[in-house]
């Protein structure tokens, strides 16, 4: 493993450690700071570390498991958050330089509140691509090739938790940027169910897809996050009646894509489930993928313009501002066309499938490119609109490259239980989550 890799810990033990008093949280957070001072030269991972509130955020949970008071599932666990997403007190500056003057956030959004709730400790802000969109990038880099991206737009939540400097993370996702950098940077993602999680406090790039996800070194971690901000209807802590089936999707443009070193990991992926016990078989998509990824890029123009339409084009980087105009140009019955075949796309795709079904596919078509581009999301877009919940979980490291390949694995919307279950009790043997 490199050297700028390291495990930060199953949080669900970090968790115990802190309930039984065997680990302190401002233990915790120090050894993150340190990690962090270590490290994070070479990764650039962080935009704002906040030790003091950290510090002070520790020692109030200190105090309140010595008393016996357990805020909930994430008591005393520190957690990262990606620069689109408000913490109050500091700035959301969103790697945009029409943001650089705002004040800094007056109060929490949504899902930070809930995670303070459960007991989480706020270490500071995750780098981001501009608006969490393609560019700008920021100077994050790869912590198993720092000559390589990390992904996008979670660029600095991914590359945190894989060079061990925080155990969890959050970050967001409208095409692919939860999934993906999960994928290049080796590490574990859950992003629930879209649109299940949003809320106040979040810069918007696509609404109808914008949702916050959770990074860990496991997709087991990273599951237990999404558990502890989730909201109650998706009963996360529930475990579903049955065993799941996993199918392999097979699908023209993933046949098509993917590389000899990205099919020979996932072969073997699929082999080691079926090997555990699991019930593994392959299906053929119910509609073609290239047809998701069209519709949802019509969605996601028309939304991107009519979000950040008045912003001063001079200020944003080229592509961004090129795609804002040309989402501003898409007429509205052209956008409205576009999501009601969405939703048609959706019936017709979740309807082929049982309630017990998992699919499971390739994170991306290869392994994370040399630069600084953010890769491709081509696998992950028609899932984020297809809008179950999608799980990235380490298939291997590719043979010529040594670079983790990532798998996704998905299920249908509102299944966001079903899935986190499988994680964290039927997959955990093996996949050694």
């Amino acid at each position: 493993m490199d050297a700028l890799v390291q495990d930060p810990g199953r949080v669900a033990r970090l968790a115990a450690e802190i309930a039984g008093g065997r680990l302190t949280a401002t233990a915790l957070v120090e050894r993150c700071l340190a990690r962090i001072a270590e490290v994070d030269g070479a990764v650039q991972a962080w935009a704002v570390v906040d030790a003091a509130a950290a510090r002070a955020a520790a020692a109030v949970l200190d105090a309140e498991a010595r008393a016996g008071r357990l805020r909930g599932l994430l008591h005393g666990i520190p957690v990262g958050v990606k620069d689109v997403i408000d913490v109050a007190g500091l700035p959301t500056r969103a790697n945009c330089r029409a943001r650089a003057d705002l004040p800094p956030a007056l109060a929490d959004a949504t899902a930070v509140a809930h995670l303070r709730a459960a007991g989480a400790v706020i270490l500071g802000k995750t780098h981001t691509t501009e608006l969490a969109f393609y560019e700008s990038v920021p100077p994050t880099r790869n912590p198993h090739d720092t000559a390589r991206t990390p992904g996008g737009s979670s660029a600095g939540s991914a590359a945190a938790v894989a060079a061990g400097m925080v155990p969890l993370a959050l970050g967001t996702q409208t095409a692919g940027s939860v999934n993906r950098p999960a994928a290049y940077c080796g590490v574990g993602a859950f992003k629930p169910s879209t649109l299940a999680i949003g809320g106040a406090g979040m810069v918007p790039l696509a609404p109808s897809f914008d949702t916050v996800g959770a990074f860990g070194f496991t997709a087991a971690d990273a599951a237990w996050l999404a558990t502890g901000y989730a909201p109650a209807h998706l009963r996360m802590g529930a475990r579903p009646a049955g065993r799941s089936r996993i199918l392999v999707l097979q699908d023209a443009s993933i046949d098509r894509m993917a590389d000899g070193e990205t099919a020979a990991c996932m072969a073997d992926l699929a082999q080691r489930l079926a090997d555990s016990g699991l019930d593994v078989a392959e299906a053929a998509s119910p509609v073609a993928m290239d047809e998701v990824r069209a519709q949802h890029r019509v969605v996601l123009l028309a939304e991107l313009g009519r979000t950040h339409g008045r912003l001063p084009s001079d200020l944003l980087a080229p592509r961004l501002a090129a795609d804002i105009a040309a989402g501003l140009a898409i007429p509205d019955a052209e956008y409205l066309r576009a999501l009601h075949a969405l939703a048609n796309v959706r019936a017709a795709f979740w309807g082929a499938f049982g309630p017990s079904d998992l699919l499971l596919l390739p994170a991306a078509p290869a392994v994370a490119p040399i630069g600084m581009a953010t890769g491709d999301p081509a696998f992950v877009i028609p899932l984020t609109a297809l809008g179950g919940p999608v799980a990235t979980l380490r298939a291997g490291f590719g043979g010529d490259s040594g670079m983790p390949v990532g798998a996704l694995l998905t299920a249908a919307p509102g299944a966001d239980a079903r899935l986190a279950a499988f994680l964290l009790d039927e997959a955990a043997p093996a996949l050694g989550l």
